[in-house]
C-alpha cells in the first residue's frame, strides 16, 4: 500500500487576551509541522451555539493542546471556564492531550492575572487537575513553541491517530478493488432478494382463512344523545373479501396505518347506521372504532395471506406511522374482486 501523508488537526485551548503571543507561536509551530491548528480565533461567526461548535471541532481533532496562563477565563453557565470545560470534554472523548503550564506562575505580569480571588482559586484547582497528567512547563512564547513541537512529535508516535489525508491519496488501488467486490456482492444479494420476493408473493397463501370465510370484529360505537356522551360495544361480521374490498384500493400505493384504520372505522359506522334494529342511531358526533385486538387481527391475517407488506418509501423523521402496501399477489387479488365484467357499465 502506498504511503499517505497525514495531517493532524490540533485543538488549541487556552484563555485568549493574555496569551495572544503564545497562541500565535504555537500555531506557527503547528503549521511548520504541517498540522491543522484549530482554536477560537479560527471559528467562523454564525448562529451555531458556541459550545456546540466547540464540541464538534474537538470531536474532529486528532490531538488536544491546553495552555494555562495566569487567568481562569470566561465561565459557562455551569460556573467553570470554557478552557476547563474543553479540557474535560477532550479527556472524556479520549483525545490525546498535551498540557503546558507556566514554569513560574508567580512571575506572570499582574495585567495577565486574575484580580478576582475566586477566579484565581479556580485556576489553581484547574492547574492541579491538569498536572495529574503529563505536563510541560513553559517560560515564554518561544519556549512554548519549541516544546509544543517536541511534545507533538512524541505524541504522534505513542498515540497514533487517523489524521487527514488528501482525497486522491486515500483511495488506494486495494481500497478500490475491495469496494468493487463489495458492490458486486450487494448487487447479488439485492437480485436474490427481489427474485425471492417475486416468488413468494406471486400468489396468496390459502392455508389461512380468506375469501368468503367470516371473522367477527369487536368495536365501540360512540356519540352524543340529547343529554350526554354515550357509548355501546358490539361486533360486526365480515368476510375477508369484504375487508380486502374496503382496504385494498388504499394500499395500491403505500398508505399509513392510521389512515387505513380510519377508513375501516368509517365503513363500520355506515354499516351501523344502516341497521337501526341492532344499533342505536340518531346520535350526534357519531363514530365507530374497531378494537385494537380486532384491527391487529386484520393486519396479521392480510400479511399471513401475503396480500400486504410494509412500505419502503422514505419518510420524514417526524413520520412514525407504519405504512402498508399490496404485494403483487394482493394487487392481483384486489383486481379479481373489484374489476367489473364488460356487461357492467354503471359506477356509483
Amino acid at each position: 500500500m502506498q504511503n499517505m501523508d497525514r495531517r493532524y488537526q490540533v485543538f488549541i485551548s487556552s484563555t485568549f487576551t493574555d496569551l495572544i503571543d503564545e497562541r500565535r507561536e504555537v500555531m506557527q509551530a503547528l503549521l511548520e509541522m504541517d498540522c491543522l491548528p484549530a482554536g477560537m480565533e479560527l471559528f467562523p461567526a454564525g448562529n451555531t451555539d458556541q459550545w456546540t461548535l466547540i464540541q464538534g471541532v474537538i470531536e474532529q481533532s486528532d490531538y488536544y493542546l491546553v495552555i494555562l496562563g495566569g487567568r481562569y477565563g470566561s465561565v459557562t453557565e455551569e460556573g467553570i471556564s470554557y478552557t476547563e470545560k474543553e479540557y474535560d470534554y477532550a479527556i472524556e472523548l479520549g483525545v490525546p492531550v498535551m498540557a503546558f503550564v507556566p514554569a513560574e506562575p508567580d512571575e506572570i505580569p499582574v495585567g495577565k492575572t486574575d484580580k478576582d480571588s475566586k477566579a484565581a482559586e479556580k485556576l489553581a484547582e484547574f492547574r492541579t487537575k491538569v498536572q495529574k497528567r503529563m505536563t510541560k512547563d513553559w517560560k515564554n512564547a518561544e519556549d512554548l513553541g519549541s516544546k509544543v513541537t517536541r511534545g507533538l512529535l512524541h505524541l504522534t508516535k505513542t498515540n497514533p491517530r487517523p489524521g487527514w489525508v488528501r482525497g486522491d491519496q486515500a483511495m488506494t488501488p486495494e481500497t478500490r478493488a475491495e469496494i468493487a467486490e463489495l458492490n458486486a456482492k450487494i448487487a447479488q444479494f439485492e437480485k436474490k432478494e427481489v427474485e425471492s420476493a417475486v416468488t413468494t408473493s406471486a400468489q396468496i397463501d390459502d392455508s389461512f382463512a380468506h375469501g368468503q370465510e367470516e371473522v367477527e370484529l369487536s368495536l365501540k360505537h360512540k356519540g352524543r344523545n340529547a343529554f350526554e356522551n354515550v357509548e355501546e360495544e358490539g361486533d360486526l361480521t365480515y368476510t375477508w373479501d369484504e375487508i380486502m374490498d374496503v382496504l385494498g384500493p388504499f394500499m395500491i400505493d403505500e398508505a399509513p396505518e392510521p389512515t387505513l384504520r380510519a377508513t375501516f372505522n368509517k365503513h363500520m359506522l355506515s354499516e351501523i347506521q344502516s341497521d337501526p334494529e341492532n344499533w342505536t342511531t340518531g346520535w350526534s358526533r357519531e363514530s365507530a372504532e374497531v378494537s385494537d385486538r380486532a384491527w391487529g387481527a386484520i393486519i396479521v391475517q392480510l400479511r399471513a395471506l401475503r396480500l400486504i407488506t410494509t412500505g419502503t418509501k422514505k419518510r420524514t423523521v417526524s413520520d412514525k406511522s407504519v405504512y402498508w402496501k399490496l404485494t403483487q399477489a394482493g394487487d392481483d387479488y384486489l383486481v379479481s374482486l373489484r374489476a367489473m365484467p364488460s356487461s357492467v357499465i354503471k359506477v356509483s
